[in-house]
C-alpha cells in the first residue's frame, strides 16, 4: 500500500511539474505503444526477418569443406517514372516513386549486410521508361573545326555531326537509314522527356544500387592512395610527356562483382522498335549488352535478346523486316557466331589467374607485322582445344515454352507465363530463336542453366533442346535431347504487379584443376533458392486498418468523456468556467459573530451576489472614488485608488484583543469605534482588484450583465475537443518515429 501511495503521489507531483503530461491517458498511451510496435515492425523487423530467413547455410547442401561462390540475381527493378503510371496524379505519383525507391534501397542494403554475396547480377529492365526518353545529338560544328574533320575523312560534305547512315539495297531499291535518329514512340506522347530525364533515373539507380553505403553497409570503404605510378618508359621514348599519377585502392573488405549490362525491353525497346541511339546510350553507361565472363568457374553469357528478336519476332512471322533491321540484330547474332572462339579465350584468362604457370601466355614480338597475317598471330588457334567450363545463359526475355507449361508452386499469378506480345514487349522468344540460341551456345560448352526476367513473377521449368552434348571436354557429333533448367526471377520492385517481390540466390561450387576439369565430385555445381521480400502493400493496408481502429477508439473516448461528469482533479483552468461560484475564493470574512448587523445580516461569510441591489450599487459607487473630509478644497475632487492592504490595516487593536466591545455593534458604529474586523470584498470598494478570486472574468464593476458570460461548451463540443486532443497526442510521436525510420533507411 505504501508503494502504491508513493507511486500515486509521484505521478501527481510529476503532473503538477509538467502540466502537458496531464493530457495523456491510459487510452492514448496504449495507442502510442501499439503504433510504435506496428511502425517498427513494418519498417524494420519485417524486412530484416525476410532477409535473414534466406541465410545461405539454411538451404545450401555442399560438402563441409566446400567454399562456394555466392551470387544474387536481381531482376526488373524498373525505377518508377512518369511512364509507369501515366494517369496517376500528383502527389500520388511522387509518393509511389519515393516509396518504391526506399523499398528497393532498404532490401538491397540488407542483402549486402546480412547475406554478404560475392557477386550481384542484374537481369535487365533497370528503368521503366528508358526506351522512351529522347537521346541527344552531337552539336553542329562550323567553320574550321568542321572542315578539319572533313579533311581527315571523318565527315562528308553533306553529313551531319554524329550521323550514322546505313545504306542497303532491299528488293532492288536503295534504302538509306540514319542510325542516330531518334523516333519518339506512342505517337510522341513522351516527346518532352529527354536526356535529362534518363540521367536523373541513372543517378537514382546509382544511389540505390551503387552507393558505397548500399554495397558495403558493414565496411568503411575509404579510398586511399596506394602509390605513385610513372609513365611507361616506352611511351616516353615515343614522344609522350613524362608524368606521374596516383593509383588508388579501396580499403574495407572484399570487392563485390556487379554486372548491370544485360538490357531489357524497357531499357532498349523490343525487336523492330529497338533504336540504335538508345542502345548506344545504355552501353555507354552500363557496358556492352553482349558479353561473356567467368564467375566461380562458370562461364556466364549475357545475351541481348531484345535486339536479337528483331530477326525473329512474333509480330513479323514472315521476317519481312529482317533485312531492313539488320543493324539492330546483327551485333547480337555476330556475338553468338563468334562465341565458340571468344568463350574459351575468356576461360583461359580466368584459369591463368589460378594457375599462372600451367598456361603461359604468348605475346607478339617487338617488330612490325601485318595484323592480317595469320602465321604471325600467336593466339590464332591457341584456345581451340581448351577445356570448357559449365555455361550459364542470361537473357532478359525467357525462352519459348508451350503455352500452359506449369511454372511451379512458387509462382504468385496463375500457373504459367502467357504467350502474348504487344507494344514493345513479347513474353517469350519465338521457338526458332530459342532453339538457335540453345544450339549455338551449346557448341561453346555444356549449357547447364538459364536465368531470365521480364515476367516479374517466378517460373521454374525444364526445357528440352536437341543439341550436341559434351563428354570429357569434347563435343559429340550426334545431337541428343538435353534438359536445361530455366528460372525466371521475380521482380525486385513492389510496384510491378506482384505482392511479394523477390530475388534469386545462387550458390556455385566447381573446383577445377589446371586444365579446367571439375574435381569437386558433386552431381551439380549450381544450387538456387528463391528469397521473397515483404509485401509492402500489406504493410500500408495494416497502417490503414490501425488508423481506422485508432480513430474509432478516440471517438468513443471523446463521447465517453463528454457524457461523464467532470471530476475536480481532471479539470483544467478552463473547466472552472462551468462552476465559478464553487471554486472561487470567499469574498468577505470576519470573526464569528451571530449578532445582526445594521443591514440585517450577520457577520461571517457573505457573497456580494446576495447584497441588496441598492446596497450593492452604493458600494460600487463608493468604491469608485473616495474623498477625504479633512482635505482641502484643492484636492477634494481627486480620486484615490486604495490598495487592498491599506484597507485591511484599519483594524482596531483593542477590538482585536477583546474580541468584541461592551457596546452594541450599532452603538459602536455610532460612537466611531470599529466593529468586529472584517475582510471586505474588494469589488465593493475598488475595481483595482476586481479579478481576485474570480475564474471567469467575473467583475462586479462590469457594465454588462451575466448574459454575456461565456457559455460552457456543449457535450458535442467537448467530445470533439477530446477527440482532436487525443488524435494529436497519438499522431505526433507516431509520425516522428515513422519519419525517422523512413529518413534513416
Amino acid at each position: 500500500m505504501n508503494a502504491q501511495n508513493f507511486y500515486v503521489q509521484f505521478c501527481r507531483r510529476t503532473a503538477r511539474r509538467y502540466p502537458f503530461l496531464r493530457r495523456f491517458s491510459v487510452t492514448t498511451i496504449g495507442l502510442i505503444l501499439v503504433w510504435t510496435i506496428a511502425i517498427y515492425t513494418g519498417e524494420r523487423s519485417t524486412f530484416a526477418s525476410h532477409i535473414t530467413s534466406c541465410a545461405w547455410e539454411s538451404w545450401e547442401e555442399w560438402p563441409q569443406d566446400a567454399a562456394p561462390h555466392r551470387l544474387v540475381f536481381v531482376s526488373d527493378p524498373q525505377l518508377v517514372d512518369p511512364h509507369t503510371y501515366p494517369g496517376r496524379p500528383w502527389p500520388l505519383s511522387s509518393l509511389t516513386e519515393f516509396f518504391t525507391d526506399k523499398y528497393m534501397a532498404r532490401n538491397f542494403r540488407l542483402i549486402n549486410r546480412e547475406l554478404d554475396p560475392d557477386s550481384i547480377v542484374f537481369l535487365g529492365d533497370l528503368f521503366d521508361g528508358g526506351r522512351e526518353w529522347r537521346t541527344s545529338r552531337a552539336k553542329e560544328l562550323k567553320g574550321a573545326a568542321r572542315q578539319e574533320l572533313i579533311d581527315l575523312g571523318i565527315l562528308r560534305e553533306n553529313q551531319r555531326e554524329g550521323e550514322r547512315v546505313d545504306v542497303k539495297t532491299i528488293e532492288g531499291q536503295k534504302v538509306t537509314t540514319d542510325l542516330r535518329e531518334f523516333i519518339s514512340g506512342e505517337q510522341g506522347r513522351w516527346e518532352e522527356y529527354g536526356t535529362s530525364q534518363w540521367t536523373s533515373e541513372y543517378n537514382r539507380f546509382g544511389k540505390i544500387f551503387f552507393a558505397p553505403e548500399q554495397l558495403y553497409p558493414r565496411a568503411d570503404r575509404a579510398i586511399t592512395a596506394a602509390r605513385d605510378v610513372p609513365m611507361d618508359p616506352v611511351a616516353i621514348e615515343n614522344g609522350a610527356k613524362s608524368a606521374q599519377w596516383k593509383e588508388y585502392h579501396i580499403a574495407g573488405g572484399k570487392q563485390r562483382k556487379i554486372k548491370t549490362n544485360l538490357p531489357g525491353n524497357h531499357d532498349l525497346g523490343f525487336g523492330t522498335r529497338v533504336q540504335i541511339p538508345v542502345r548506344d546510350r545504355f552501353e555507354a553507361h552500363y557496358g556492352d549488352t553482349n558479353t561473356v565472363y567467368v564467375i566461380a568457374n562458370h562461364t556466364f553469357i549475357s545475351l541481348d535478346t531484345p535486339s536479337l528478336s528483331a530477326a525473329d519476332e512474333m509480330t513479323d512471322p514472315e521476317h519481312k523486316q529482317q533485312a531492313r533491321l539488320e543493324h539492330v540484330w546483327q551485333p547480337a547474332n555476330d556475338f553468338l557466331n563468334k562465341l565458340d572462339a571468344a568463350g574459351p579465350k575468356v576461360v583461359a584468362e580466368a584459369l591463368n589467374e589460378y594457375f599462372p604457370t600451367a598456361r603461359p601466355s604468348q605475346g607478339f614480338s617487338h617488330e612490325v607485322v601485318d595484323p592480317k597475317e595469320a602465321s604471325r598471330r600467336p593466339t590464332a588457334d591457341k584456345h581451340t582445344a581448351e577445356p570448357r567450363l559449365p555455361l550459364v545463359l542470361l537473357t532478359h526475355v525467357p525462352l519459348f515454352r508451350p503455352d500452359g507449361d506449369h511454372c511451379g508452386s512458387q509462382r504468385e499469378r496463375g500457373r504459367a507465363i502467357p504467350i502474348s506480345h504487344g507494344y514493345q514487349y513479347q513474353n517469350v522468344l519465338t521457338p526458332g530463336l530459342s532453339s538457335t540460341i540453345a544450339r549455338k551456345i551449346s557448341e561453346t560448352g555444356d549449357l547447364v542453366h538459364v536465368f531470365s526476367g521480364d515476367d516479374h513473377d517466378y517460373c521454374d521449368l525444364v526445357h528440352r533442346f536437341n543439341v550436341k552434348p559434351w563428354i570429357d571436354g569434347k563435343i559429340q557429333d550426334k545431337p541428343v535431347m538435353k534438359a536445361i533448367r530455366e528460372i525466371t526471377v521475380k521482380s525486385f520492385s513492389w510496384a510491378m504487379g506482384v505482392r511479394r517481390p523477390g530475388f534469386q540466390l545462387v550458390s556455385m561450387w566447381n573446383p577445377v584443376d589446371a586444365q579446367g576439369i571439375s574435381i569437386g565430385g558433386t552431381p551439380t555445381t549450381i544450387q538456387t533458392h528463391l528469397c521473397l521480400l515483404p509485401d509492402q502493400l500489406s504493410i500500408f493496408i495494416n497502417y490503414g486498418l490501425l488508423l481506422g481502429v485508432t480513430l474509432v477508439v478516440l471517438i468513443v473516448r471523446g463521447v465517453v468523456l463528454s457524457l461523464r461528469k467532470p471530476d475536480v482533479s481532471d479539470l483544467d483552468e478552463d473547466d472552472f468556467a462551468d462552476e465559478p461560484d464553487r471554486f472561487s475564493l470567499p469574498r468577505t470574512y470576519s470573526y464569528h459573530d451571530d449578532r445582526p448587523l445594521p443591514n440585517g445580516r450577520v457577520s461571517g461569510y457573505s457573497s456580494p451576489n446576495k447584497l441588496p441591489n441598492n446596497e450593492a450599487k452604493g458600494r460600487q459607487r463608493a468604491s469608485s472614488t473616495s474623498t477625504s473630509h479633512n482635505a482641502g478644497n484643492d484636492n477634494q475632487h481627486l480620486s484615490v485608488q486604495r490598495s487592498y492592504n491599506a484597507r485591511t490595516r484599519s483594524v482596531s487593536p483593542a477590538a482585536s484583543l477583546n474580541g468584541a466591545s461592551t457596546l452594541g455593534v450599532y452603538g459602536m458604529e455610532k460612537a466611531g469605534y470599529m466593529s468586529n474586523p472584517r475582510w471586505h470584498d474588494p469589488d465593493q470598494d475598488s475595481d483595482e482588484e476586481s479579478h481576485v478570486g474570480s475564474h471567469c472574468g467575473d467583475d462586479s464593476q462590469a457594465k454588462h450583465d451575466k448574459g454575456f458570460r461565456a457559455k460552457p461548451p456543449s457535450k458535442a463540443r467537448r467530445a470533439l475537443n477530446s477527440f482532436l486532443e487525443g488524435l494529436l497526442i497519438v499522431s505526433l510521436p507516431a509520425g516522428l518515429l515513422y519519419g525517422f525510420l523512413i529518413k534513416n533507411g
